[in-house]
């Protein structure tokens, strides 16, 4: 880990946080951790493998076709617990389906919390105290961004 002075590593939280923050409108701030001791590449695969179902979900097999690699902006930061097991946090900005990311996450690795953004900047710093500890954040756009024909009842709110 490169030797950061405290204030060159406010200087990069700061810098990352504003950027973060300006990356989407953020949306749902989603926990993922795992019950047993996974790779940060283990975790990065479940993840892609979660968004390319939330995909398909919404605009089918062929998805690629209509948004690319995904339909919603994300930036996920991974971090050790207590226990050395990884969580990840993520931020997305578009709607999500909850209910299938905590029943496919509950089913291939552990738990998923989900809680609505009320505080982009307060989660952004959250995610990029990471970077400014010598890690890293992944951040993706979609190049287009597209709705679906068929809007199901998470998407357009109903209940």
């Amino acid at each position: 880990m490169p030797d950061y002075t405290s204030s060159s590593r406010l200087e990069l939280l700061e810098g990352w946080q504003q950027y973060v923050t300006s990356f989407a409108d953020w949306k749902s701030f989603i926990t993922l951790t795992s019950r047993e001791i996974v790779t940060r590449d283990q975790i990065e695969h479940k993840f892609r493998w979660l968004v390319q179902r939330l995909n398909k979900e919404l605009f089918g097999n062929n998805y690629t076709r209509i948004v690319g690699h995904s339909y919603f902006s994300y930036v996920i930061g991974l971090e050790h617990q207590k226990r050395d097991v990884l969580h990840a946090h993520v931020l997305v900005d578009r709607k999500v389906n909850f209910e299938a990311i905590h029943a496919m996450w509950q089913s291939m690795s552990g738990f998923a919390h989900i809680r609505p953004v009320d505080d982009a900047a307060g989660a952004a710093g959250y995610l990029s105290k990471y970077v400014s500890k010598g890690g890293d954040l992944s951040l993706y756009k979609p190049a287009k961004v597209k709705e679906p024909r068929w809007k199901p009842w998470w998407y357009i709110g109903l209940k």
